[in-house]
């Protein structure tokens, strides 16, 4: 087995593997333990080595002398090419996993009394019959093809005959045998990559029957075990499907507990990518000598290299991971990279940095590829080339997603920045309690399921993943001028907060007031407007004085933050009047909240500007609520006012749920958010 290998495919025989390269985390290595059959589905997203791991399974079964494996002359059993189907099929296979399930069971059942030798004398239907007498076919994935084709009456007959027929005869089968099967996620692809071609081209294609195939090989898997402890299903499934099984089943727990998750840590990737070092020639060193005390010195020469703009000094494998998405795969693409360099080369920092950035680009777009199925809606790579900078604020972020939304024309948003989180691509800063610092923080691929929620982490700044730099700047080279000396972005790496920065958010406890004019884009567009964001500013200028921040926004709205109750609700009565006075007698819709407001300053500007906040939220979403000219109040601020004496009344405002409303915003995806409202009078 040499160096580097990407893909495990090219372990064809036993003598191909070498063991050394099988990294073995705790996990791992209970399911290799010959004696231990407890877990038998291998999960894990693309590059992680769910097929190195199930032939490592397969030939440490040979190795025991174990008898009785399926396939045979293969260590796997794999589907090759594409499967189309035709209108009925689709509508019968897409509906659930259970039309998977009674297929899979099917295919195994016979292909297993095959290898036995106990298919004489069976009762079953004239289909069924023919794949049993087909001497030609004798792996499931040779049945598992063929009952494709079946008709659904036809596959519902077979089912009816597995269960009454072929289930008896398998309980009683006494030899152990070992069924290993893997690519059931390749030879579905095309139902998650192709949906916009035509069905005369394609077939008819659904999603489903790329999750469902996988889930109902899962569970026959499991479901076997009950039958015969003598018989095994190996199977590896993609992550992306398994983590729709509690969805699916009330057994999600019981199945869990039978697979093995493949996830390594930054110190296990570091020992993979030394294990294959050490394949290497001592010629193709650039310090041989090194090669036993320090392989990776030893391979590149180096214990470090330097931030072309931060000038810190940089570990030389947190340099080549952090260009990675921590996957086995990737560190075998960037080793093969830096293997074919001669070792003069590998010595130069440059040509050792140019190489990791090609790769990384290389990940990259296969990433993108892989993921696009599931994500294409959102328009990922068009948004890409829009993005100004790797490091990003929350108000760019903001900015961004509304625009990109707009240019789509659609109704639904498009949670971009929510889908490039939870795919690994798009970072945050967080307060990380355990190092009392703060740092990056990352998802890897598959810690979330691929659908976006549109919930992204509130943070000050967002990071965009290394390896999209150079597939961003080739479309938008001004990404590749907006630098920052200060951080690196990576994986757990710290956040150091510059003056060319913000810095840390502070979180207050404060009265929020937003307001906006009503019909001001009818004031807009009759030419009318200009009288009207004077007088606003005019304003708050006038009776903002005393407010911890006051901001106008696009000369129709205002946020005011301020630390009294009564303070702000005389502010808001007076701006209102004030303004009401203008051409067109504006009127203006104002809310009240009290609760958690972020603020922050600017190194140039003492004064604190508005972050975000519970409070910021609430007000948002409470003001287009409230009925133009009224002032609007939450539960939370009512209780903030009650608290000093003044002439104020509240008059609840009823609901369409009775005293409440739900004021998340229409269309979207956020969690509902009720409150109860109160009408300002005096």
């Amino acid at each position: 087995m040499r160096a580097w290998t990407v893909d495990a495919d090219d372990i064809r025989v036993a003598e191909d593997f070498d063991e050394s390269l099988l990294h073995r985390t705790p996990e791992i290595d209970s399911f290799l333990t010959p004696d231990r059959d407890d877990k038998f589905i291998v999960i894990a997203t693309k590059g992680f080595g769910k097929t190195l791991l199930l032939k490592a399974k397969r030939i440490l079964y040979q190795r025991e002398s174990r008898p009785g494996c399926l396939p045979s002359g293969t260590l796997l059993d794999k589907p090759i090419g594409d499967k189309i189907f035709g209108r009925e099929a689709i509508a019968f296979f897409a509906a659930s996993p259970l039309p998977w399930s009674k297929l899979w069971l099917t295919a195994i059942a016979v292909a297993a009394l095959k290898h036995v030798g106990a298919v004489d004398g069976l009762k079953v239907s004239p289909r069924l019959a023919g794949l049993i007498e087909d001497d030609r076919l004798h792996s499931v994935i040779d049945h598992f093809v063929r009952l494709l084709d079946f008709t659904p009456s036809e596959l519902q007959r077979s089912a009816t005959d597995t269960d009454g027929h072929l289930v008896p005869r398998l309980r009683a089968i006494k030899a152990p045998l070992a069924i290993f099967i893997d690519g059931v996620d390749e030879y579905f692809n095309k139902h998650v990559e192709v949906l916009n071609v035509s069905p005369s081209v394609t077939g008819e294609l659904s999603p489903n029957v790329w999750y469902f195939a996988q889930l109902g090989l899962v569970e026959v898997a499991y479901q076997l075990r009950r039958i015969n402890h003598h018989l095994k299903v190996f199977a590896a499934v993609r992550k992306e499907a398994y983590a729709r099984l509690p969805q699916r089943t009330a057994m999600s727990q019981q199945y869990r507990g039978s697979a093995v998750d493949i996830v390594y840590s930054p110190e296990s990737l570091r020992e993979i990518f030394t294990n294959n070092i050490r394949l290497l020639k001592a010629d193709r060193m650039v310090r041989p000598e090194r090669l036993r005390t320090d392989p990776l010195q030893a391979f590149l020469g180096r214990a470090h290299v330097t931030h072309t703009y931060t000038r810190e000094d940089e570990e030389i494998f947190d340099y080549v991971c952090r260009h990675t998405l921590l996957r086995p795969r990737d560190l075998m693409t960037i080793g093969e990279r830096l293997a074919a360099l001669r070792p003069e080369e590998r010595l130069n920092e440059y040509r050792l940095k140019e190489e990791v950035n090609l790769a990384a680009t290389e990940i990259a777009y296969e990433y993108l590829a892989e993921i696009a199925p599931h994500l294409g809606h959102l328009e990922l790579e068009r948004f890409l080339q829009r993005l100004p900078g790797h490091i990003l604020t929350r108000d760019e972020v903001e900015m961004l997603f509304a625009e990109h939304n707009a240019g789509a024309g659609g109704a639904d948003p498009k949670h971009v920045f929510c889908a490039l989180y939870r795919v690994g691509l798009l970072g945050y800063v967080h307060h990380d309690r355990v190092r009392g610092e703060s740092v990056q923080r990352f998802l890897r691929p598959g810690e979330a399921t691929l659908e976006p929620d549109g919930v992204l982490p509130r943070a000050t700044h967002y990071l965009v993943h290394p390896v999209l730099s150079d597939v961003i700047g080739r479309a938008n080279p001004a990404y590749l001028q907006r630098i920052d000396r200060v951080n690196i972005v990576g994986y757990g790496r710290p956040w150091r907060e510059t003056g060319t920065v913000d810095h840390a958010v502070r979180v207050d406890l404060l009265c929020v007031l937003k307001a906006d004019v009503y019909g001001f884009g009818t004031l807009m567009r009759s030419g009318a407007d200009a009288p009207v964001r004077r007088a606003l500013e005019d304003a708050v200028k006038k009776w903002g004085q005393g407010a911890m921040i006051t901001e106008t926004r696009g000369g129709d709205a205002l946020v005011i933050a301020h630390d009294d109750p009564l303070a702000l609700a005389q502010m808001a009565r007076q701006i209102m009047d004030e303004v009401y006075q203008a051409p067109g007698q504006p009127r203006l819709r104002m809310a009240l909240h009290h609760g958690e407001v972020q603020t922050r300053q600017r190194a140039e500007d003492p004064a604190a500007v508005i972050a975000g906040g519970d409070a910021i939220l609430c007000t948002a979403r409470v003001e287009p609520h409230v009925e133009p000219g009224q002032i609007w109040a939450t539960e939370e601020f009512r209780q903030q006012l009650s608290k000093k004496p003044s002439l104020w009344r509240t008059t609840p405002v009823p609901g369409p749920a009775g005293d409440r409303f739900n004021v998340k915003k229409e269309g979207g995806t956020e969690p509902d958010l009720w409150v109860r409202l109160y009408r300002l009078e005096l």
